[in-house]
């Protein structure tokens, strides 16, 4: 009887532990199972918000000019710095491979300061995901490094002012490309007429001194493959990069197997466009950086005639700032216009880039010294702004 009643005990009692124990992981699994709900719900609401929070910024009318004219005013300000770059670093303007380096450092650069100071905004290494990688890839190529190898090398092959006038064409070719691709960006009567007048303009700061002053300056306007035909090239990469860049923000990829692929996962977010833009410049400019360094190991440096001193050599440490300034308006400069491209129509955001040229001239007279207080200037001037007040 003892015994049996022995064991009876033993048995509620190992019942009851065994309940315990089954209570116990139980709840343990069902508070970590919530917790680890809350926290992607947390993560997944804190993103829309962050992103309604931007859009409101982007698509506001006045910071959209805010915005938008700083960009143009960062990519203005390469103009004069570009030409003293090339001074402090003893850089032959005849040497192209020279010139393709100093763009490619300036733009590897560009991507690492994006790269590094958009981790410690986040707080966290950002790195694309693998199924991100075409992408990035598609748009470095045609973005940075088609784009600046083939401007650079028509500029060799071309004046500065038909260069100047030919490169604003890529707004008119975007405005083009998203009448085609995007339903909702059609070209309007107000987009044609601000192209016109934007493109006037244009044409105005760069030959208006042979117009206005009469002292018998010819505008050249004769025509080159090898310039201004591989300088269309040039306009044509950077409205493609454009339409990407859109298309990446509204659909996720330009990929549709990647597209089909994200919504099986059923992976809402939109990408992170700053991260992209970092990453996409940094291997686009990396391709030249390996461009020009085999170059160079077939063609040496050619010395630079108007100096002794050897390129890239005794380069100062005010030439190596303005390296970094360079590298800092490229990261700022297309960080902002990519994120303004994500919430707002590609033929909206274009015209703005009618002000680069301007910001341009008016920049080099200040820092170059050059005069700028001439009619044919604040002619051009007006007629951009006209442009882009009439689209926008």
């Amino acid at each position: 009887m003892a015994s049996s009643n022995n064991n009876n005990v033993e048995i509620d009692i190992n019942d009851v532990n065994e309940k315990e124990i089954t209570d116990v992981s139980s709840n343990e699994i069902k508070k970590k199972s919530q917790e680890n709900i809350k926290k992607e719900e947390s993560n997944e609401e804190q993103q829309p918000v962050e992103d309604s929070r931007l859009k409101r910024i982007c698509v506001n009318r006045f910071w959209l000019y805010v915005l938008a004219i700083t960009c143009t005013f960062l990519w203005g300000s390469a103009f004069p710095s570009v030409k003293l770059g090339y001074e402090k670093f003893h850089i032959n303007k005849k040497d192209l491979k020279s010139i393709i380096l100093f763009a490619g450092l300036r733009f590897t650069f560009a991507g690492l300061l994006i790269i590094v100071f958009y981790g410690i905004v986040r707080k966290q290494l950002i790195k694309p995901k693998l199924k991100q990688l075409p992408d990035i890839i598609v748009l470095g190529i045609i973005g940075i490094t088609f784009q600046y190898i083939f401007f650079y090398l028509g500029l060799s092959n071309s004046t500065g002012v038909k260069s100047s006038i030919i490169n604003s064409l890529s707004t008119f070719l975007t405005v083009v490309f998203a009448h085609f691709i995007f339903k909702n960006d059609k070209i309007t009567i107000r987009k044609a007429i601000g192209c016109i007048v934007g493109i006037l303009g244009v044409v105005i700061i760069n030959v208006g001194g042979a117009i206005f002053k009469k002292n018998g300056e010819k505008v050249d306007i004769s025509f080159s493959l090898n310039g201004e035909g591989i300088l269309m090239l040039s306009c044509i990469m950077s409205a493609t990069a454009t339409i990407i860049v859109k298309i990446l923000t509204a659909k996720g990829s330009i990929f549709k197997s990647l597209r089909d692929k994200d919504v099986n996962e059923g992976e809402k977010k939109k990408p992170d466009i700053i991260m992209i833009t970092g990453y996409q410049m940094f291997l686009g400019a990396l391709i030249i950086d390996l461009i020009a360094i085999i170059w160079l190991l077939f063609s040496p440096l050619k010395p630079n005639e108007n100096s002794d001193e050897k390129q890239y050599k005794n380069v100062s440490i005010s030439g190596y700032l303005l390296l970094i300034y360079m590298s800092f308006l490229s990261a700022v400069a297309f960080s902002i216009w990519n994120t303004l491209l994500r919430f707002n129509k590609v033929g909206k955001i274009a015209f703005f880039r009618f002000l680069i040229p301007v910001f341009g001239t008016l920049l080099s007279g200040i820092f170059l010294g050059e005069n700028i207080f001439e009619l044919h200037n604040f002619i051009a001037l007006i007629l951009v702004c006209l442009g882009v007040i009439i689209v926008c």
